[in-house]
């Protein structure tokens, strides 16, 4: 059973999602480094799918956010 004080959140919380990045739009692109903030690794990927061909790289918690 939770404890009435828990921290815990209905809210998902935003991360900052890391992908090794290559343009869909250029034959001679370089793989570069993107990163997006969001509550999950799909909709990182929706974000950045439509122009990149992705390969994930990491999750971090968004610098400065409280996190307990």
């Amino acid at each position: 059973m939770a404890s009435a004080n828990s921290t815990t959140s209905a809210r998902p919380e935003n991360r900052v999602f890391i992908f090794l990045a290559l343009s869909r739009a250029d034959r001679d692109a370089i793989p570069h480094r993107e990163q997006v903030i969001a509550t999950s690794e799909r909709e990182a990927r929706l974000m950045l799918v439509g122009r990149y061909v992705l390969s994930f790289a990491g999750r971090m918690p968004v610098p400065g956010a409280y996190h307990a």
